[in-house]
Protein backbone atom coordinates (compact mmCIF):
# COMPACT_ATOMS: atom_id res chain seq x y z
CA UNK A 1 0.00 0.00 0.00
CA UNK A 2 2.89 2.40 0.83
CA UNK A 3 4.52 1.64 -2.53
CA UNK A 4 1.22 2.30 -4.32
CA UNK A 5 0.80 5.62 -2.48
CA UNK A 6 4.35 6.60 -3.40
CA UNK A 7 3.91 5.69 -7.08
CA UNK A 8 0.65 7.69 -7.32
CA UNK A 9 2.26 10.72 -5.66
CA UNK A 10 5.30 10.45 -7.96
CA UNK A 11 2.95 10.58 -10.97
CA UNK A 12 1.21 13.65 -9.54
CA UNK A 13 4.51 15.46 -8.89
CA UNK A 14 6.07 14.55 -12.24
CA UNK A 15 4.94 17.62 -14.23
CA UNK A 16 5.79 20.04 -11.40
CA UNK A 17 9.31 18.67 -10.96
CA UNK A 18 9.76 18.68 -14.72
CA UNK A 19 8.87 22.39 -14.82
CA UNK A 20 10.87 22.99 -11.58
CA UNK A 21 7.76 24.19 -9.74
CA UNK A 22 9.19 23.02 -6.43
CA UNK A 23 6.98 25.25 -4.30
CA UNK A 24 3.86 23.62 -5.77
CA UNK A 25 5.39 20.18 -5.16
CA UNK A 26 6.09 21.15 -1.55
CA UNK A 27 2.47 22.34 -1.08
CA UNK A 28 1.06 19.03 -2.37
CA UNK A 29 3.29 17.01 0.01
CA UNK A 30 2.39 19.24 2.97
CA UNK A 31 -1.34 18.83 2.27
CA UNK A 32 -0.90 15.05 2.17
CA UNK A 33 1.06 15.00 5.45
CA UNK A 34 -1.65 16.99 7.24
CA UNK A 35 -4.40 14.38 6.69
CA UNK A 36 -2.52 11.06 6.69
CA UNK A 37 -0.75 8.93 9.31
CA UNK A 38 1.96 8.12 6.80
CA UNK A 39 4.32 11.00 5.96
CA UNK A 40 6.14 11.92 2.75
CA UNK A 41 9.13 14.02 1.70
CA UNK A 42 11.03 14.43 -1.54
CA UNK A 43 14.60 15.19 -2.60
CA UNK A 44 16.08 15.92 -5.97
CA UNK A 45 18.79 13.92 -7.70
CA UNK A 46 21.43 16.12 -6.00
CA UNK A 47 20.12 14.99 -2.59
CA UNK A 48 18.66 18.37 -1.76
CA UNK A 49 15.28 18.77 -0.11
CA UNK A 50 12.31 19.78 -2.26
CA UNK A 51 9.91 19.09 0.61
CA UNK A 52 10.94 18.08 4.13
CA UNK A 53 9.58 17.49 7.60
CA UNK A 54 10.25 19.43 10.75
CA UNK A 55 13.73 18.55 12.05
CA UNK A 56 15.08 17.37 8.72
CA UNK A 57 18.11 19.43 7.68
CA UNK A 58 20.46 16.97 6.05
CA UNK A 59 20.16 13.77 4.09
CA UNK A 60 21.22 11.61 7.02
CA UNK A 61 17.84 12.32 8.63
CA UNK A 62 15.90 10.97 5.66
CA UNK A 63 16.14 7.26 6.22
CA UNK A 64 17.14 4.59 8.71
CA UNK A 65 19.90 3.39 6.39
CA UNK A 66 21.99 5.56 4.08
CA UNK A 67 21.89 3.17 1.13
CA UNK A 68 18.10 3.62 0.84
CA UNK A 69 18.45 7.02 -0.87
CA UNK A 70 21.17 5.69 -3.16
CA UNK A 71 18.94 2.83 -4.27
CA UNK A 72 16.03 5.14 -5.00
CA UNK A 73 18.19 7.51 -7.07
CA UNK A 74 19.32 4.50 -9.08
CA UNK A 75 15.70 3.73 -10.00
CA UNK A 76 15.01 1.05 -7.41
CA UNK A 77 12.33 0.76 -4.74
CA UNK A 78 14.01 0.47 -1.34
CA UNK A 79 12.26 -0.57 1.88
CA UNK A 80 13.78 -0.35 5.37
CA UNK A 81 12.78 0.15 8.96
CA UNK A 82 14.48 1.99 11.79
CA UNK A 83 14.43 5.45 13.38
CA UNK A 84 14.48 8.82 11.66
CA UNK A 85 15.12 12.02 13.54
CA UNK A 86 11.62 13.47 13.35
CA UNK A 87 10.07 10.35 14.94
CA UNK A 88 10.68 8.87 18.39
CA UNK A 89 9.44 5.42 17.41
CA UNK A 90 10.66 2.99 14.76
CA UNK A 91 9.16 3.49 11.33
CA UNK A 92 8.86 1.62 8.06
CA UNK A 93 10.07 3.70 5.10
CA UNK A 94 9.81 3.15 1.37
CA UNK A 95 11.89 5.16 -1.10
CA UNK A 96 10.80 5.32 -4.74
CA UNK A 97 12.35 7.08 -7.74
CA UNK A 98 10.60 10.01 -9.42
CA UNK A 99 10.95 9.83 -13.17
CA UNK A 100 10.90 12.80 -15.53
CA UNK A 101 11.04 11.94 -19.24
CA UNK A 102 12.34 8.48 -18.45
CA UNK A 103 15.17 9.63 -16.15
CA UNK A 104 15.39 9.68 -12.37
CA UNK A 105 14.87 13.27 -11.24
CA UNK A 106 14.61 12.63 -7.52
CA UNK A 107 13.17 10.36 -4.86
CA UNK A 108 9.99 10.29 -2.77
CA UNK A 109 9.93 8.79 0.72
CA UNK A 110 6.83 7.28 2.35
CA UNK A 111 7.11 6.71 6.10
CA UNK A 112 4.67 4.77 8.31
CA UNK A 113 5.06 4.31 12.14
CA UNK A 114 5.68 0.68 13.08
CA UNK A 115 3.56 1.16 16.19
CA UNK A 116 0.46 1.56 14.00
CA UNK A 117 1.43 -1.54 12.04
CA UNK A 118 1.85 -3.50 15.26
CA UNK A 119 -1.55 -2.24 16.44
CA UNK A 120 -3.07 -3.48 13.18
CA UNK A 121 -1.41 -6.87 13.62
CA UNK A 122 -2.73 -7.13 17.19
CA UNK A 123 -6.19 -6.17 16.00
CA UNK A 124 -5.96 -8.83 13.29
CA UNK A 125 -5.04 -11.43 15.90
CA UNK A 126 -8.06 -10.41 17.95
CA UNK A 127 -10.26 -10.88 14.92
CA UNK A 128 -8.72 -14.30 14.22
CA UNK A 129 -9.25 -15.43 17.82
CA UNK A 130 -12.83 -14.14 17.80
CA UNK A 131 -13.47 -15.90 14.49
CA UNK A 132 -12.04 -19.11 15.94
CA UNK A 133 -14.41 -18.97 18.89
CA UNK A 134 -17.35 -18.30 16.59
CA UNK A 135 -16.26 -21.22 14.39
CA UNK A 136 -16.20 -23.57 17.39
CA UNK A 137 -19.72 -22.47 18.33
CA UNK A 138 -20.91 -22.95 14.77
CA UNK A 139 -19.39 -26.42 14.59
CA UNK A 140 -21.15 -27.35 17.84
CA UNK A 141 -24.45 -26.03 16.54
CA UNK A 142 -24.08 -27.78 13.17
CA UNK A 143 -23.25 -31.06 14.93
CA UNK A 144 -26.41 -30.79 16.97
CA UNK A 145 -28.41 -29.85 13.88
CA UNK A 146 -27.10 -32.85 11.93
CA UNK A 147 -27.94 -35.24 14.75
CA UNK A 148 -31.48 -33.86 14.85
CA UNK A 149 -31.88 -33.90 11.06
CA UNK A 150 -31.32 -37.67 10.93
CA UNK A 151 -34.54 -38.43 12.83
CA UNK A 152 -36.76 -35.50 11.77
CA UNK A 153 -37.13 -36.44 8.06
CA UNK A 154 -38.10 -40.00 8.97
CA UNK A 155 -40.85 -38.67 11.25
CA UNK A 156 -42.00 -36.29 8.52
CA UNK A 157 -42.17 -39.06 5.92
CA UNK A 158 -44.22 -41.17 8.36
CA UNK A 159 -46.68 -38.30 8.93
CA UNK A 160 -47.04 -37.64 5.18
CA UNK A 161 -47.63 -41.35 4.49
CA UNK A 162 -50.49 -41.40 6.99
CA UNK A 163 -52.01 -38.28 5.37
CA UNK A 164 -51.66 -39.83 1.90
CA UNK A 165 -53.58 -42.91 3.10
CA UNK A 166 -56.41 -40.52 4.08
CA UNK A 167 -56.36 -39.01 0.57
CA UNK A 168 -54.51 -35.80 1.50
CA UNK A 169 -51.65 -35.31 -0.97
CA UNK A 170 -50.79 -31.77 0.10
CA UNK A 171 -49.01 -32.72 3.32
CA UNK A 172 -45.39 -33.05 2.16
CA UNK A 173 -42.42 -34.18 4.21
CA UNK A 174 -39.96 -31.42 5.08
CA UNK A 175 -36.50 -31.91 3.59
CA UNK A 176 -33.84 -31.06 6.15
CA UNK A 177 -30.70 -32.23 4.31
CA UNK A 178 -29.31 -33.31 0.94
CA UNK A 179 -27.96 -36.68 2.14
CA UNK A 180 -29.58 -40.07 1.54
CA UNK A 181 -32.39 -39.36 4.01
CA UNK A 182 -32.99 -35.94 2.42
CA UNK A 183 -33.06 -37.54 -1.06
CA UNK A 184 -35.57 -40.11 0.22
CA UNK A 185 -37.82 -37.34 1.57
CA UNK A 186 -37.56 -35.41 -1.69
CA UNK A 187 -38.38 -38.52 -3.74
CA UNK A 188 -41.37 -39.20 -1.51
CA UNK A 189 -42.64 -35.63 -2.04
CA UNK A 190 -42.20 -35.97 -5.80
CA UNK A 191 -44.19 -39.19 -5.75
CA UNK A 192 -46.99 -37.45 -3.83
CA UNK A 193 -47.06 -34.54 -6.28
CA UNK A 194 -47.14 -36.94 -9.23
CA UNK A 195 -50.00 -38.92 -7.75
CA UNK A 196 -51.88 -35.72 -6.94
CA UNK A 197 -51.37 -34.39 -10.48
CA UNK A 198 -52.44 -37.71 -12.01
CA UNK A 199 -55.65 -37.76 -9.98
CA UNK A 200 -56.38 -34.13 -10.87
CA UNK A 201 -55.73 -34.83 -14.57
CA UNK A 202 -58.10 -37.78 -14.45
CA UNK A 203 -60.74 -35.61 -12.79
CA UNK A 204 -60.26 -32.88 -15.42
CA UNK A 205 -60.50 -35.41 -18.24
CA UNK A 206 -63.68 -36.76 -16.69
CA UNK A 207 -65.13 -33.22 -16.55
CA UNK A 208 -64.05 -32.56 -20.15
CA UNK A 209 -65.70 -35.75 -21.33
CA UNK A 210 -68.88 -34.81 -19.52
CA UNK A 211 -68.78 -31.33 -21.04
CA UNK A 212 -68.12 -32.80 -24.50
CA UNK A 213 -71.05 -35.17 -24.16
CA UNK A 214 -73.26 -32.27 -23.10
CA UNK A 215 -72.08 -30.21 -26.10
CA UNK A 216 -72.73 -33.12 -28.42
CA UNK A 217 -76.25 -33.51 -27.09
CA UNK A 218 -76.88 -29.78 -27.47
CA UNK A 219 -75.39 -29.81 -30.96
CA UNK A 220 -77.57 -32.71 -32.08
CA UNK A 221 -80.64 -31.09 -30.54
CA UNK A 222 -79.96 -27.70 -32.16
CA UNK A 223 -79.05 -29.21 -35.53
CA UNK A 224 -82.17 -31.35 -35.48
CA UNK A 225 -84.31 -28.33 -34.69
CA UNK A 226 -82.75 -26.22 -37.45
CA UNK A 227 -83.08 -29.03 -39.99
CA UNK A 228 -86.65 -29.87 -38.95
CA UNK A 229 -87.97 -26.38 -39.69
CA UNK A 230 -87.13 -26.21 -43.43
CA UNK A 231 -87.90 -29.91 -43.94
CA UNK A 232 -91.34 -29.50 -42.38
CA UNK A 233 -92.00 -26.49 -44.58
CA UNK A 234 -90.89 -28.30 -47.76
CA UNK A 235 -92.96 -31.35 -46.86
CA UNK A 236 -96.07 -29.27 -46.25
CA UNK A 237 -95.90 -27.43 -49.55
CA UNK A 238 -95.11 -30.60 -51.55
CA UNK A 239 -98.05 -32.45 -49.94
CA UNK A 240 -100.30 -29.52 -50.81
CA UNK A 241 -99.17 -29.71 -54.44
CA UNK A 242 -99.60 -33.50 -54.61
CA UNK A 243 -103.04 -33.43 -52.96
CA UNK A 244 -104.31 -30.95 -55.51
CA UNK A 245 -105.05 -28.30 -52.91
CA UNK A 246 -103.47 -25.63 -55.12
CA UNK A 247 -106.17 -24.13 -57.34
CA UNK A 248 -104.18 -21.86 -59.64
CA UNK A 249 -100.90 -21.81 -61.52
CA UNK A 250 -99.88 -18.63 -59.69
CA UNK A 251 -100.35 -20.28 -56.32
CA UNK A 252 -98.49 -23.36 -57.52
CA UNK A 253 -95.52 -21.24 -58.59
CA UNK A 254 -95.60 -19.47 -55.22
CA UNK A 255 -95.44 -22.83 -53.41
CA UNK A 256 -92.59 -23.98 -55.62
CA UNK A 257 -90.62 -20.76 -54.95
CA UNK A 258 -91.07 -21.18 -51.20
CA UNK A 259 -90.00 -24.83 -51.46
CA UNK A 260 -86.88 -23.80 -53.41
CA UNK A 261 -86.12 -21.11 -50.86
CA UNK A 262 -86.38 -23.57 -47.96
CA UNK A 263 -84.25 -26.11 -49.88
CA UNK A 264 -81.53 -23.48 -50.37
CA UNK A 265 -81.75 -22.61 -46.69
CA UNK A 266 -81.34 -26.28 -45.86
CA UNK A 267 -78.33 -26.46 -48.18
CA UNK A 268 -76.70 -23.45 -46.48
CA UNK A 269 -77.31 -24.97 -43.07
CA UNK A 270 -75.70 -28.28 -44.04
CA UNK A 271 -72.77 -26.47 -45.66
CA UNK A 272 -72.26 -24.38 -42.51
CA UNK A 273 -72.26 -27.49 -40.36
CA UNK A 274 -69.75 -29.22 -42.66
CA UNK A 275 -67.44 -26.16 -42.79
CA UNK A 276 -67.50 -25.79 -39.02
CA UNK A 277 -66.81 -29.50 -38.54
CA UNK A 278 -63.91 -29.48 -41.03
CA UNK A 279 -62.22 -26.49 -39.40
CA UNK A 280 -62.60 -27.90 -35.87
CA UNK A 281 -61.26 -31.32 -36.94
CA UNK A 282 -58.34 -29.82 -38.89
CA UNK A 283 -59.55 -31.20 -42.25
CA UNK A 284 -59.30 -27.76 -43.85
CA UNK A 285 -55.68 -26.93 -44.64
CA UNK A 286 -54.69 -23.45 -43.50
CA UNK A 287 -52.66 -21.77 -46.24
CA UNK A 288 -51.04 -18.81 -44.50
CA UNK A 289 -49.34 -16.32 -46.79
CA UNK A 290 -48.83 -12.60 -47.38
CA UNK A 291 -52.18 -10.97 -48.17
CA UNK A 292 -53.30 -7.68 -49.71
CA UNK A 293 -56.32 -6.90 -47.52
CA UNK A 294 -57.36 -3.87 -49.61
CA UNK A 295 -57.85 -6.06 -52.66
CA UNK A 296 -59.76 -8.80 -50.75
CA UNK A 297 -62.09 -6.27 -49.05
CA UNK A 298 -62.87 -4.36 -52.25
CA UNK A 299 -63.52 -7.60 -54.20
CA UNK A 300 -65.83 -9.03 -51.51
CA UNK A 301 -67.80 -5.77 -51.19
CA UNK A 302 -68.23 -5.58 -54.98
CA UNK A 303 -69.53 -9.19 -55.09
CA UNK A 304 -72.08 -8.53 -52.32
CA UNK A 305 -73.32 -5.14 -53.58
CA UNK A 306 -76.16 -6.69 -55.62
CA UNK A 307 -77.44 -8.51 -52.48
CA UNK A 308 -77.39 -5.19 -50.57
CA UNK A 309 -79.11 -3.38 -53.46
CA UNK A 310 -81.93 -5.96 -53.40
CA UNK A 311 -82.55 -5.01 -49.74
CA UNK A 312 -82.32 -1.27 -50.58
CA UNK A 313 -79.12 -0.91 -48.54
CA UNK A 314 -75.91 1.05 -49.16
CA UNK A 315 -72.75 -1.13 -49.02
CA UNK A 316 -69.41 0.67 -49.36
CA UNK A 317 -65.72 -0.06 -48.69
CA UNK A 318 -63.70 2.67 -46.97
CA UNK A 319 -60.18 1.25 -47.21
CA UNK A 320 -56.90 2.95 -48.07
CA UNK A 321 -55.30 1.67 -51.24
CA UNK A 322 -51.97 0.51 -49.81
CA UNK A 323 -52.50 -1.30 -46.52
CA UNK A 324 -49.42 -3.09 -45.16
CA UNK A 325 -49.31 -6.84 -45.96
CA UNK A 326 -50.77 -9.22 -43.37
CA UNK A 327 -50.41 -12.95 -42.71
CA UNK A 328 -53.50 -15.06 -43.33
CA UNK A 329 -55.46 -17.43 -45.57
CA UNK A 330 -57.13 -15.60 -48.46
CA UNK A 331 -60.14 -17.94 -48.82
CA UNK A 332 -60.84 -18.01 -45.08
CA UNK A 333 -60.54 -14.22 -44.72
CA UNK A 334 -62.97 -13.79 -47.60
CA UNK A 335 -65.35 -16.20 -45.83
CA UNK A 336 -65.12 -14.08 -42.65
CA UNK A 337 -65.95 -10.92 -44.61
CA UNK A 338 -68.88 -12.62 -46.35
CA UNK A 339 -70.32 -13.81 -43.02
CA UNK A 340 -69.96 -10.37 -41.42
CA UNK A 341 -71.45 -8.48 -44.40
CA UNK A 342 -74.37 -10.90 -45.01
CA UNK A 343 -75.24 -10.72 -41.31
CA UNK A 344 -75.24 -6.90 -41.54
CA UNK A 345 -77.52 -7.09 -44.61
CA UNK A 346 -79.98 -9.40 -42.79
CA UNK A 347 -80.28 -7.18 -39.72
CA UNK A 348 -80.22 -3.71 -41.29
CA UNK A 349 -83.60 -2.15 -42.28
CA UNK A 350 -84.21 -0.69 -45.74
CA UNK A 351 -82.35 2.55 -46.36
CA UNK A 352 -79.57 1.61 -43.95
CA UNK A 353 -75.82 1.78 -44.55
CA UNK A 354 -73.07 -0.82 -44.28
CA UNK A 355 -69.44 0.29 -44.36
CA UNK A 356 -66.32 -1.88 -44.36
CA UNK A 357 -63.26 -0.12 -42.91
CA UNK A 358 -59.64 -1.14 -42.27
CA UNK A 359 -57.27 0.67 -39.91
CA UNK A 360 -53.71 0.06 -38.67
CA UNK A 361 -53.42 -0.44 -34.90
CA UNK A 362 -50.33 -1.50 -32.89
CA UNK A 363 -48.76 -3.84 -35.43
CA UNK A 364 -52.10 -5.19 -36.70
CA UNK A 365 -54.72 -4.34 -39.31
CA UNK A 366 -58.23 -4.12 -37.83
CA UNK A 367 -61.14 -4.66 -40.24
CA UNK A 368 -64.57 -3.34 -39.15
CA UNK A 369 -67.97 -4.06 -40.74
CA UNK A 370 -70.23 -1.26 -39.48
CA UNK A 371 -74.00 -1.22 -39.99
CA UNK A 372 -76.93 0.96 -38.98
CA UNK A 373 -79.05 -2.06 -38.15
CA UNK A 374 -81.16 -3.15 -35.19
CA UNK A 375 -78.20 -3.64 -32.87
CA UNK A 376 -77.60 -6.16 -30.10
CA UNK A 377 -78.32 -5.92 -26.39
CA UNK A 378 -75.40 -5.91 -23.98
CA UNK A 379 -76.43 -9.28 -22.50
CA UNK A 380 -76.38 -10.94 -25.92
CA UNK A 381 -72.97 -9.65 -27.09
CA UNK A 382 -70.99 -12.51 -25.54
CA UNK A 383 -73.46 -15.14 -26.84
CA UNK A 384 -73.44 -14.29 -30.55
CA UNK A 385 -70.37 -16.50 -31.14
CA UNK A 386 -72.17 -19.62 -29.87
CA UNK A 387 -73.42 -22.22 -32.32
CA UNK A 388 -77.05 -21.88 -33.40
CA UNK A 389 -77.48 -18.73 -31.31
CA UNK A 390 -79.77 -16.15 -32.86
CA UNK A 391 -79.94 -12.58 -31.58
CA UNK A 392 -83.35 -11.94 -30.01
CA UNK A 393 -85.24 -15.05 -31.15
CA UNK A 394 -88.46 -13.05 -31.60
CA UNK A 395 -86.93 -10.42 -33.88
CA UNK A 396 -84.90 -13.07 -35.75
CA UNK A 397 -87.67 -15.56 -36.39
CA UNK A 398 -88.10 -14.30 -39.94
CA UNK A 399 -84.41 -14.31 -40.78
CA UNK A 400 -82.77 -17.11 -42.78
CA UNK A 401 -79.61 -17.53 -40.70
CA UNK A 402 -78.97 -20.69 -38.73
CA UNK A 403 -76.70 -19.12 -36.14
CA UNK A 404 -73.50 -20.78 -37.44
CA UNK A 405 -71.81 -17.93 -39.31
CA UNK A 406 -70.24 -16.19 -36.33
CA UNK A 407 -69.17 -19.51 -34.79
CA UNK A 408 -67.35 -20.21 -38.04
CA UNK A 409 -65.72 -16.76 -37.92
CA UNK A 410 -64.46 -17.38 -34.39
CA UNK A 411 -62.94 -20.73 -35.35
CA UNK A 412 -61.26 -19.24 -38.45
CA UNK A 413 -59.69 -16.35 -36.54
CA UNK A 414 -58.43 -18.72 -33.85
CA UNK A 415 -56.70 -20.80 -36.54
CA UNK A 416 -55.16 -17.65 -38.08
CA UNK A 417 -53.87 -16.33 -34.69
CA UNK A 418 -56.17 -13.34 -35.04
CA UNK A 419 -59.06 -11.96 -32.98
CA UNK A 420 -62.78 -11.45 -33.61
CA UNK A 421 -65.02 -9.15 -31.57
CA UNK A 422 -68.22 -7.10 -31.71
CA UNK A 423 -69.47 -3.76 -30.40
CA UNK A 424 -73.12 -2.78 -30.62
CA UNK A 425 -75.78 -0.39 -29.44
CA UNK A 426 -79.42 -1.48 -29.51
CA UNK A 427 -81.47 0.22 -32.30
CA UNK A 428 -78.38 2.09 -33.53
CA UNK A 429 -76.20 -0.54 -35.18
CA UNK A 430 -73.29 -2.93 -34.73
CA UNK A 431 -69.60 -3.16 -35.59
CA UNK A 432 -68.18 -6.64 -36.16
CA UNK A 433 -64.39 -6.71 -36.34
CA UNK A 434 -61.36 -8.95 -36.83
CA UNK A 435 -57.61 -8.39 -36.75
CA UNK A 436 -54.54 -9.84 -38.47
CA UNK A 437 -50.86 -9.28 -37.72
CA UNK A 438 -48.81 -7.09 -40.06
CA UNK A 439 -45.82 -8.83 -41.69
CA UNK A 440 -42.63 -7.12 -40.57
CA UNK A 441 -40.02 -6.68 -43.29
Amino acid sequence: QMITQGEKMAQILNPYIKDQEFNRSKEIIQEYNKVNISQMWIVNKDRKFISDLEGQNNTEHLHPKTNQLKSALKGKVATNYGVVKYSRTPVLTVALPIYVEGKVAGAIFVCYPLSDIKASIIQTWHIVIFAGIISILIVAFVSYFISQSITKPIKEITKSSLEMIKGNFTKQAKVYSSDEIGILAGTFNTMMLTLDKTLRDLENEKNKMAALERMQREFVANASHELRTPLTSVRGYLEALLDGVVSSEEQENRYLRITLKETLRLQRLVKGLLDLSKIESGQIKINKKELNLSEIINRTVMNLEPLADDQLLSLKADVQEHLPPVLGDEDLIEQVLINYITNAIRFTPEGGKITVKAVIHEGEVHVHVIDTGIGITHDELSKVWNRFYKVDQVRSSSKEGAGLGLSLVKEIMDRLDGKAWVESTLNQGSMFSFSLKIIKK
